[in-house]
């Protein structure tokens, strides 16, 4: 028997089956895609990594990063999550240049003014590539990451602070919502040429691509927007350092393997006791 994340409780006979039922409801389960407020920390696609590529130049780090900087990674590309979502490359260009300026840089996904490590004007939000090797991930090639440059001095939160300077291991997260999807099967039916051809498309940029390959499908989304911040977040099973600084850098390809994400990241707050400074 066989088992669908988009239709909980449900079994099926066959990927045949499983291709039906999604080509017959393909329209539903995207519009609950759209209108959902993700958090991407329990999609299972949180990474930790730091800006490596600049006009086409890769490996040159130094020049890259600035001194008193540090460097959140929110969100990389090219990974099939939890929900069978696999976020594309462009995915947030749009975004980027629309709400720069405007995204907060908070704790737990929480807007309130205790929660605030950096205020719009300080958080420069941008899409770079970066290997997979200095996001945790034992893969070729390169993933997009969003990262937000933010001087350290513009830090408000006293907590975040301390945690970036002892270089604790949390990781990033951004609040996003879906602009445009597409549904990918590795299906024969005539009914699913399209499902079919972006499937052979899109299938060799995942870097976990095993996984749609044995599942035979996955949701492409090309177009995202950013919701008002990204985040600070814990993730239990991740020992990788999130927050990239010049000073902590290394410019070899040394990061340690880290298995891909299993399950929902648990919602743990680290900040209930901190205070929020100037």
């Amino acid at each position: 028997m066989i088992t669908c994340k988009q239709f909980p409780g449900k079994t099926f006979n066959s990927k045949e089956e499983v291709f039906k039922h999604l080509r017959e409801n393909v329209s539903k389960i995207i519009a609950v895609k759209k209108a959902t407020i993700h958090k991407s920390f329990e999609n299972g696609c949180v990474f930790s990594g730091f800006l490596l590529k600049e006009d086409g130049n890769i490996g040159k780090v130094g020049p890259q990063m600035k001194e008193d900087y540090i460097y959140p990674v929110i969100n990389t590309t090219r990974y099939l999550d939890m929900h069978d979502d696999a976020h594309f490359d462009g995915i947030w260009n749009k975004s980027v240049k629309e709400q720069n300026g405007k995204i907060f840089y908070v704790t737990d996904h929480e807007t309130k003014i205790d929660s605030i490590i950096a205020w719009p004007e300080d958080v420069n939000v941008m899409v770079k590539s970066v290997p997979w090797s200095f996001v945790g991930k034992d893969y070729q090639g390169n993933t997009e990451a969003l990262i937000y440059e933010i001087p350290k001095d513009k830090l408000v939160h006293e907590g975040a602070k301390k945690i970036i300077e002892d270089k604790r291991p949390v990781q990033n997260s951004v609040r996003m919502q879906y602009v445009t999807i597409k549904l990918a099967m590795n299906s024969t039916a005539k009914e699913d040429i399209t499902y079919k051809e972006y499937y052979d498309k899109r299938i060799n940029e995942i870097a976990n691509k095993d996984v749609a390959e044995a599942q035979g499908y996955f949701f492409g989304i090309e177009e995202a927007k950013i919701v008002t911040e990204g985040s600070m977040v814990i993730r239990g099973s991740n020992d990788a350092t999130p927050i990239r600084q010049k000073d902590t850098v290394a410019v070899d390809d040394t990061t340690e393997k880290i298995e891909p994400p299993v399950g929902t990241q648990a919602k743990q707050s680290i900040f209930s006791n901190l205070k929020l400074v100037r």
